[in-house]
């Protein structure tokens, strides 16, 4: 089936801020670090949209951006900025503005500051003070944060929510006015609820994204980018496996075991083809004497079949990857090396090189996403129910859909990452459990070389 992307409560205790803590504007902000409870509400929009939560006063503004969206369910697809609610300087409030954008300008306005350089302290002082969050300014989308109280006693927490009402709008809907007119002609059947509001789904959003910070993939990588482009309300499952895979722990692994996984079956296959080749069968096959070596000397992590024919599906795979690699052809009835496989038996190194930078394997958008999306579910230690609700709710989320437009399922996935899945399920880094499918039994090691290909 082809398939085509779509564009398109706590008992904490509450007192007021008393002014011996209050920092000055532009200063480091109070010195006793509490736990600020904060409402939000979006401008324009009736009934009304908000939530109530609690982040430690001390947060820099650009974490609270963060933080806002997951809360409020936006996508984090457009600029953002902070308009303070006093006067400053002549020019008016103190805006405090994306650190990209002021890189871009090369400007330093009298009213403008990093809001990477800012405390939430800093701008909000004592109960009631207000902070505006302005979020895509063609739509012009405006929030209002208003600081309700202040806890003084008590451990500092994570950011949490602790009410709210309704749903986001949609990205797309073009501001208040524009919400209002997709409000009106929605029909029923079109599965935007706008009075959607669970308490549970937004903090374990608002965690996965704390977890996402302590945890996060490599800047510069592929998948960061992959990331970027969907939110966690859109594949909370993605994002929990993300938070699970700890995708810069790679610190402390061993690398003998890791590379000695990913590599023996195709070192196995590119020296006994060195020379001569490999002389096969009338049939195509590897004549007995190879197949006996490989059961005896590889580990294939399942029972191996039929010892005597050639035709073991285990060696057909491993055949079928390096051929995909494009390390070995046939020639003349004979599996030879190519200058490629060549060149990777005479620097031991180059095969290590060669693997992790070309997964995932397979051609375009589509097989390269999916193929990320697969290795970070082996990263993640996922099982295979739960790699298959990953794998079609992060395509989902990437605007993958097939050609009638139905939702994705397991044949879909499976057949666009079949070289990438190929490959790691003949190194043995993918296991299946034929008992339960509920229940993970891939190797750590395998999980190791999954977070050490998505870092590239």
């Amino acid at each position: 089936m082809t398939i085509r992307r779509v564009r398109k409560s706590s008992h904490l205790q509450l007192v007021p801020a008393s002014s011996e803590e209050r920092p000055a504007p532009g200063g480091s902000g109070s010195r006793t670090v509490v736990n600020y409870l904060v409402t939000i509400e979006l401008d324009g929009v009736t009934p009304p949209i908000w939530r109530r939560f609690s982040v430690p006063s001390n947060i820099q503004l650009d974490e609270l951006h963060s933080v806002v969206q997951v809360l409020m369910g936006w996508g984090d697809q457009h600029k953002h900025q902070w308009v303070g609610m006093k006067r400053t300087s002549s020019l008016g409030p103190d805006r405090y503005i994306m650190r990209d954008v002021i890189e871009c300008d090369g400007t330093g306005e009298e009213d403008e500051f990093g809001e990477d350089e800012v405390r939430l302290d800093e701008v909000l002082f004592e109960v009631g003070d207000h902070l505006r969050y302005e979020y895509n300014f063609e739509a012009r989308w405006s929030h209002m944060l208003v600081l309700g109280q202040i806890v003084k006693r008590g451990p500092i927490a994570e950011p949490c929510c602790f009410g709210g009402e309704r749903a986001c709008p949609p990205e797309d809907c073009e501001g208040p006015m524009g919400y209002r007119k997709f409000l009106d002609e929605q029909t029923d059947s079109a599965g935007f609820d706008s009075e959607h509001f669970v308490l549970e789904e937004v903090n374990t959003a608002v965690d996965t994204m704390m977890a996402l910070q302590k945890y996060p993939p490599v800047l510069d990588s592929q998948f960061a980018k992959i990331l970027r482009r969907i939110s966690v309300h859109s594949a909370p499952r993605l994002f929990s496996a993300v938070s699970k895979a700890e995708l810069q722990g790679i610190g402390g692994m061993d690398f003998d075991l890791m590379r000695g996984g990913a590599l023996s079956h195709l070192y196995w296959l590119l020296n006994h083809a060195n020379g001569d080749g490999i002389g096969l069968t009338a049939s195509g096959c590897f004549p007995p004497e190879e197949v006996a070596s490989a059961r005896d000397e590889l580990d294939w992590g399942s029972e191996w079949i039929d010892t005597t024919s050639g035709s073991s599906a285990q060696l057909s795979e491993l055949l079928e990857v390096a051929k995909t690699l494009k390390l070995v052809r046939k020639h003349r009835g004979t599996l030879i090396l190519t200058r490629l496989g060549k060149s990777m038996i005479a620097y031991r190194g180059e095969l290590w090189r060669h693997i992790v930078s070309v997964l995932p394997l397979g051609k375009g958008e589509l097989a390269q996403e999916a193929g990320r999306i697969l290795l970070l579910t082996l990263a993640a230690g996922l099982s295979e129910a739960e790699r298959s609700e990953v794998m079609i709710e992060g395509l989902t989320a990437l605007g993958w859909r097939t050609e009638s437009g139905t939702k994705l399922v397991d044949d879909d996935w499976t057949s666009v990452v079949g070289d990438t899945l190929l490959y790691l399920r003949m190194t043995g880094a993918i296991a299946e459990n034929p008992l339960d499918r509920d229940v993970p039994c891939d190797p750590e090691w395998g999980r190791g070389f999954a977070r050490m290909v998505l870092s590239m």
